[in-house]
């Protein structure tokens, strides 16, 4: 579907940029921080890439303000992430600034979960 994390970042950019707009000012909104972990050589980070950009384009995230950072845990930068994952990406990190620690989402990615957890603040 996506060939490489640059191509996943592209895609969802206007989306994401978008909803930043949207809920500048909606005062309920809190910024959710999305961290996805991948590399280009997993068949499951594959399909939970497209489950993610599914996620995002969801009409139940219009006017959510979510920042999307892609993680190659493959690049020589990434070394603490490979240590981390090497056995268990795709993994997501959903941040709030109300949370302590991120909400993880491991190995299979499941549209319907992913929208609950990011509208679960939603009044």
């Amino acid at each position: 579907m996506f060939a490489t994390t640059r191509q996943l970042q592209r895609t969802l950019a206007s989306r994401v940029v978008a909803s930043r707009y949207l809920s500048s000012s909606a005062a309920h909104s809190q910024k959710i921080a999305l961290t996805f972990f991948t590399k280009d050589t997993c068949m499951l980070c594959t399909k939970a890439k497209g489950v993610l950009k599914s996620t995002l384009e969801n009409d139940a995230l219009k006017g959510e303000e979510i920042d999307l950072k892609v993680v190659d845990i493959m690049h020589p930068d990434n070394g603490t992430w490979f240590e981390a994952y090497c056995y268990d990406v795709p993994v997501l990190h959903v941040d709030r600034p109300s949370q302590n620690k991120p909400v993880k989402f491991m190995h299979y990615f499941d549209e319907e979960k992913l929208v609950k957890e990011l509208t679960k603040d939603k009044a």
